[in-house]
């Protein structure tokens, strides 16, 4: 359903192979929680460009959580109009991570995500 490619202007991300309806379910992918007090050491590494950050964890004294998916989602790139989101999902094997439509996506077109500590970004040597 989807493949990384190389985006002008962006490096890496991921593009629809085929049209994906919205509400599709592209990827399943585990993910590893990241504690608060060790994000610090992971910002000043490439690691930083790749785990996510809840929303509804989020704030700016970065005593939020980190999550690592071991997945295409991760090398989706950010759009403020996203058409794709994230649902984090934990059962008896442990925390997943769902990449979904929030719309239609055409064969071609570049899956996005909205990133939630996107300010972050600016202060970073590894963007």
């Amino acid at each position: 359903m989807i493949e990384v490619q190389r985006i002008l202007g962006k490096g890496r991300g991921v593009v629809a192979k085929q049209h994906l309806s919205k509400e599709t379910v592209i990827e399943i992918a585990p993910v590893s929680v990241i504690p608060a007090e060790n994000l610090s050491a992971l910002d000043k590494t490439e690691v930083f460009k790749y785990y996510f950050v809840r929303p509804t964890e989020y704030d700016e004294n970065h005593s939020f959580r980190g999550y690592l998916v071991f997945g295409l989602a991760s090398l989706c790139n950010h759009s403020d109009q996203p058409n794709a989101q994230v649902s984090w999902v934990e059962d008896e094997v442990g925390l997943w991570c769902h990449l979904r439509t929030r719309r239609d996506i055409g064969a071609g077109e570049e899956v996005t995500l909205f990133y939630t500590n996107i300010d972050e970004y600016s202060r970073s040597k590894f963007i």
